[in-house]
């Protein structure tokens, strides 16, 4: 067993899961690959390679990213990882930016890996997606009153004691807006956060899982989100207590 795990959700992801693992493998890392029963086998591929450091989680039917990032955080916090990293199933996050990720020290409590700060990069993206997911994180920040610059990427690194900090049953959003509502629980809870550069690519296999539901689920949380946050201003905190 190593000290980080990294958690995979996939969903029909067969055409890069296994190239994904193999860049992975060399790092010193476990690997969880977390199902939702996707119907072109992604599961049954990664247990036919047979590494002793990936595991497969059944999530059972298709609920979306963020359930079955919770139900795995779970899983790797009772399980003693001390950090627990995210990353796209598709290709879309690069291992070499993982890895210089993994190498900050121990007294960041959560690291972001930033499209929209110096450095960063986005390749194959039109520029409609840019400005749609800058405008995503403008707006969360102008509601939230986060600093952050990318708060809706997902190649990040928490620490368990910054994951043991909230309570992730609370964590109720999907799609995108996870992203956001784990930052913002976050930092509500006073986690030392990062952000860093990476050089994101538009997925190199598979169908993204971009839709006008996720899209409006995070506009519409987001909004009520700063309602609250403007008539409570402890909202956050209180609402992710243990």
């Amino acid at each position: 067993m190593h000290s980080t795990a990294v958690l995979i959700p996939t969903y029909n992801e067969a055409a890069t899961i296994s190239q994904l693992i193999f860049e992975l493998s060399l790092l010193n890392v476990d690997i969880f690959v977390v199902d939702d029963a996707s119907p072109d086998g992604t599961a049954q591929i990664v247990r036919n390679l047979e590494l002793s450091h990936v595991h497969v989680i059944d999530h059972g039917r298709k609920a979306g990213i963020g359930p079955a990032y919770v139900f795995a955080m779970q899983k790797a916090i009772k399980g003693g990882y001390d950090k627990i990293a995210t990353m796209d199933a598709d290709g879309s996050h690069l291992v070499d930016d993982l890895a210089v990720m993994l190498d900050l020290g121990p007294k960041i409590d959560v690291v972001m890996g930033s499209r929209w700060i110096p450095g960063g990069l986005v390749t194959n993206w039109s520029n409609g997606r840019k400005s749609l997911s800058k405008f995503g994180t403008w707006y969360a920040r102008k509601c939230l009153g986060l600093p952050y610059k990318d708060l809706t990427g997902g190649l990040r690194i928490y620490g368990k004691n910054a994951l043991e900090s909230i309570n992730l049953d609370h964590i109720s959003s999907n799609g995108y807006c996870f992203q956001i509502e784990m930052i913002k629980s976050l930092h509500a809870h006073g986690a030392i956060i990062k952000e860093v550069p990476i050089h994101f690519i538009e997925r190199q296999g598979g169908v993204s899982k971009m839709s006008k539901a996720i899209v409006l689920e995070a506009f519409s949380r987001v909004s009520l989100w700063g309602v609250q946050r403007m008539l409570r201003i402890n909202a956050d905190k209180l609402h992710y207590v243990k």
